[in-house]
């Protein structure tokens, strides 16, 4: 009879503690694509559509503009999302996450008519690009630059918006270097 009991306990404790590492992990992962969940509210792709070209991204991280180094630089809400793949269409990108690292996020389509291309830093490299939306404050996506000029060869309207970005680069670059003073 014992023994019973015993079998009944592991058995309710193991079911206990899947449900709690379960539970764990759900919260995790819903608490890191919550970034991606701000631009779903605006940009969600509900239909889907037949993009001119695609191209598999590897990773694309959503972040506050200016915090190059994501949780390093005390954005403890920026996330990288692995492979995404782009899509460009003759009105916008959309992005969509590769399964099974989707977890319950939509494809976004973020339309080029509220899209705003900046220069942006990711890491090491200084030639990435963030995508801003209205309608979504204080929040980016970075691609890297790669993968934007690649879109950019398909789109020409997102081919001036890079334009527009490098001579923004170039711009603050060039105050940088006048800030520094002369070595005598």
């Amino acid at each position: 009879m014992g023994e019973i009991f015993n079998q009944l306990y592991m058995a309710l404790i193991s079911m206990l503690s899947l449900a709690f590492f379960g539970g764990l992990a759900f919260y995790i992962i819903h608490a890191s694509n919550s970034r991606w969940r701000e631009y779903e509210l605006l940009y969600a792709a509900f239909e889907p559509r037949e993009p001119l070209a695609k191209k598999l991204a590897g990773m694309v991280r959503i972040s506050q503009p200016g915090f190059r180094w994501g949780h390093m630089s005390g954005d403890l809400k920026s996330h990288r999302h692995p492979p995404v793949v782009v899509g460009v269409h003759p009105d916008g990108l959309s992005l969509s996450i590769v399964p099974p690292f989707r977890y319950g996020c939509r494809d976004l389509f973020l339309p080029f008519a509220k899209m705003t291309v900046e220069p942006a830093a990711w890491d090491l490299s200084d030639k990435e690009y963030g995508i801003q939306m209205e309608g979504v404050d204080g929040i980016e996506i970075l691609i890297f630059s790669n993968v934007m000029q690649w879109a950019a060869e398909h789109s020409e309207i997102l081919g001036l918006m890079l334009q527009r970005a490098e001579l923004l680069r170039k711009e603050t670059i060039g105050k940088r270097a006048d800030q520094v003073p002369a070595l005598r």
